[in-house]
């Protein structure tokens, strides 16, 4: 097998990078003995993986109690003694390197970029005093060693809330259960509700309240308006909540009223201090939430959390995650991998969040409606998401591929367009390419069907190929006329580059739509559309450049940096942006000079990124404020680019990259993801590369890379489909034959259909390549 000359310094930056640590902040393990095969995943999940790192390097994981995909998520907001609340590290409210509870909050995102939610705050206090009402008025030093997350359930000790307060929450889909044991039996009890917490750049503009003493219960309303739901004005957020024990007295109190005794409460700066008997132990609060209205709200109170005790609830929800969990199911492995495996497959299915409530119910951009059978969905982090998170749902949760599509058209219908990045009940409008039409192709490529796809179509066809703009807009294919026009999106536009991959990778994905609805003349043009990117290629420069509408290039070929980020570029550089393409690895062959050219270019693109990664570690933290100027993990638009070297005829080479990057950029440690985990996008790429295959988005192919353990076993839609590496290991990682259901299989990719109905796929693997 031919070799490509590695560049000086690969193989001694490889060697170096794997001798210094095994990550960022990673928990040695003892010496390797052999592990049973997993039948239980629950133990190997941690949720605080991920909650660390720094700047670019943050990966905003979501620590607290949440069930598959719930809408509630209930957790911390916290400060630390030397950041506080900067905001870039607490976009899901919580950062690792914190030492204090500001309150727990209801909503949260996961691993986002920008900061929206942590709203419905409850702080267990001891004495209430009236002029310190609201929850960050009684904030609570924590030790970390009383913290402990597992799937469904958060627990910790604040120990400045009274004499210390053991704090326990569980989650439900649609509701919180909150257990707070009050160390000192004499201490006075007191659960503040803060109707107006908001993370930062969020307010609470309307709220209101109402209290029950007689049967310890409480309900409300508040309107949230957030860093990134400003968009669009907001969203309501309906509650109903139960105490198991009424409270001795309340208060209520907003910014017009201070705290007094009363049972109402309504505007701005609203909220109430429940106080309990001394002696009451342990104090526990249901709540159930919708934010599609208040009777949502009392049913889930009734029917998820009603008549259940705390331990019953954990248990369920527990027993959610496990289903969930157990598609992957392996054997063989370090106990390091198979932490940061079943975290990494946790952490896929946090967002996005079933927005809908249990009757069906749903709303977005101001619209009602309801399901049947299905789920609506929204927190859908969609440009980042396609490319990884949603093929993971198409191979290993189909019913969560079906509720994503048919959210989707529902979005569609209601706004007259398809969202960009949905939230909550509307569409936030962040980031650019039309990433909807992806998701839907690749679910739809895979099997799943059960949605009205003609009518999907027809909306996005209407978006990308009609004469006239439809009557609810364009939506992400606003910049689509100049691009039909020129062939690119020009510089005067924005972004030229970015906007133009962006676009030609939509193209590409709708053209397989079409072709799988039998729209052969719009499969055609979309597929010669998708090629559009190659009128960005300077040969000049060896890189895709901004171009104006003239034709000229923004600036001379001379100039040019391919490291500098520019205005022709999002969150990426030209380095970066040159793999964006995965459907045509022979057409960028092409323009680099043939295929050997294509290797020794993206293989001096790793190199650059290994040894960018020995001058700057990623646990640094004046590192990890600057982007990386070559590979970039910790974002999107590159995150595929080792799987692209198996597609050019190297699978030695993904082979070598792929294992750097598990190995380097994650761990099983606070610090454990490379940047946001972006909705799950990053989780989910471990856990394609764990299993060896990694998907073209917009398709139904997957490329084979060689697998990170002896065995896998996934739950498919036809039975169970099992891919065997015997021996694989940091040494023996080279595949050297592939088998498909006992037969050779000679070539890089295998289709959806070959994995669906189940079976088994055979990688034989070697010390050299």
């Amino acid at each position: 097998m031919r070799r490509t000359r590695l560049l000086p310094g690969t193989l001694a930056a490889i060697a170096t990078l794997a001798a210094c640590s095994a990550g960022p902040d990673a928990a040695p393990d003892a010496a390797p003995s052999p592990l049973p095969p997993v039948t239980d995943p629950i133990p190997y999940v941690d949720p605080i993986i991920g909650a660390g790192g720094f700047g670019f390097a943050a990966g905003s994981a979501f620590p607290g109690a949440a069930a598959p995909n719930g809408l509630v998520k209930v957790g911390p907001d916290t400060k630390g003694p030397v950041f506080g609340e900067l905001s870039f590290i607490h976009y899901a409210g919580y950062w690792a390197g914190d030492d204090t509870v500001l309150r727990f909050t209801h909503l949260h995102l996961h691993g986002t970029g920008l900061t929206d939610y942590g709203v419905l705050g409850v702080m267990p206090v001891g004495a209430f005093d009236p002029t310190r009402p609201r929850s960050r008025d009684y904030p609570s030093r924590f030790r970390k060693e009383t913290e402990h997350a597992t799937p469904g359930r958060y627990r910790v000790t604040l120990d400045e809330t009274g004499a210390g307060v053991d704090v326990d929450l569980v989650a439900t889909p649609h509701g919180a259960h909150h257990r707070y044991t009050f160390a000192d039996a004499a201490a006075p009890r007191t659960i503040v509700v803060d109707l107006a917490a908001h993370l930062h750049e969020g307010t609470i503009p309307d709220a209101e309240l109402e209290l029950e003493g007689t049967t310890g219960t409480l309900h409300g309303r508040l309107r949230s308006i957030g860093q990134m739901t400003g968009g669009f004005g907001g969203y309501d957020v309906f509650f109903a909540a139960r105490a198991k024990t009424p409270w001795q007295s309340a208060q209520v109190f907003s910014d017009a009223a201070p705290p007094a005794a009363g049972n109402r409460a309504s505007g701005t700066g609203v909220g109430c201090a429940l106080v309990f008997a001394p002696g009451a132990d342990p104090v526990e609060l249901a709540v159930g939430v919708s934010i599609v209205s208040a009777e949502g709200a009392a049913r889930h109170l009734a029917e998820e959390l009603d008549g259940n005790e705390h331990d019953a609830l954990a248990a369920a929800t527990e027993a959610a995650w496990r289903a969930r969990l157990s598609t992957v199911l392996v054997e063989g492995g370090n106990a390091r991998e198979r932490r940061i495996l079943y975290s990494s497959l946790y952490k896929a299915f946090l967002m996005p969040s079933v927005t809908s409530d249990s009757d069906g119910a749903w709303t977005y951009a101001g619209q009602v409606g309801r399901t049947d059978g299905w789920r609506f969905v929204s927190d859908l982090s969609l440009w980042d998401t396609y490319r990884t998170l949603h093929p993971l749902y198409s191979l290993l949760a189909p019913d969560l591929a079906r509720d994503s599509v048919r959210s989707l058209h529902q979005m569609a219908v209601a706004s007259g367009r398809f969202p960009k990045w949905p939230l909550a009940t509307g569409d936030s409008g962040s980031m650019l390419g039309a990433s909807a039409e992806i998701v839907i192709a690749d679910a739809y490529l895979k099997g799943v069907t059960d949605f009205d796809a003609p009518a999907t179509y027809a909306l996005l066809r209407a978006a990308a190929l009609g004469e006239t703009e439809p009557p609810g807009g364009r939506g992400a294919r606003d910049q689509v006329v100049s691009y039909n026009a020129l062939g690119y999106v020009p510089v005067e536009s924005g972004s030229s580059v970015s906007m133009t991959t962006e676009y030609a990778q939509n193209d590409f994905a709708l053209g397989e739509f079409a072709r799988a609805l039998g729209e052969t003349d719009d499969a055609e043009l979309l597929h010669a559309r998708s090629r559009n990117w190659k009128n960005l290629f300077d040969p000049d420069a060896g890189f895709l450049r901004g171009r104006f509408a003239d034709g000229g290039w923004n600036g001379a070929a001379r100039d040019f940096d391919p490291q500098l980020f520019s205005e022709d570029y999002v969150e990426a550089n030209a380095w970066q942006s040159l793999w964006m393409i995965t459907d045509d690895v022979d057409g960028l062959a092409e323009l680099l000079g043939g295929e050997a050219a294509l290797v020794a270019k993206l293989e001096a693109f790793f190199v650059g990124a290994a040894e960018d990664l020995l001058r700057a570690p990623i646990d640094n933290l004046g590192a990890s404020s600057a982007p990386r100027p070559y590979y970039w993990h910790g974002n999107e638009p590159d995150i595929h680019a080792a799987s692209l070297f198996a597609m050019a005829g190297r699978p030695d080479l993904a082979a070598d990259w792929t294992r750097w990057i598990m190995d380097e950029l994650y761990s099983d440690g606070p610090a454990g993801l490379p940047g946001n985990d972006d909705g799950g996008t990053m989780s989910a790429w471990w856990v394609f590369a764990a299993i060896g295959l990694y998907p073209i988005v917009g398709s139904d192919r997957y490329v084979l890379v060689a697998p990170r353990f002896p065995k896998a076993t996934l739950a498919v839609t036809g039975g169970t489909f099992t891919i065997l590496a015997e021996g694989i290991s940091a040494e023996r990682r080279y595949v050297r034959e592939v088998r498909l259901n006992g037969m050779p299989w000679t070539t890089s990719e295998l289709v959806h259909a070959q994995l669906a109905p189940g079976g088994v796929l055979e990688y034989i693997m070697s010390t050299t390549p």
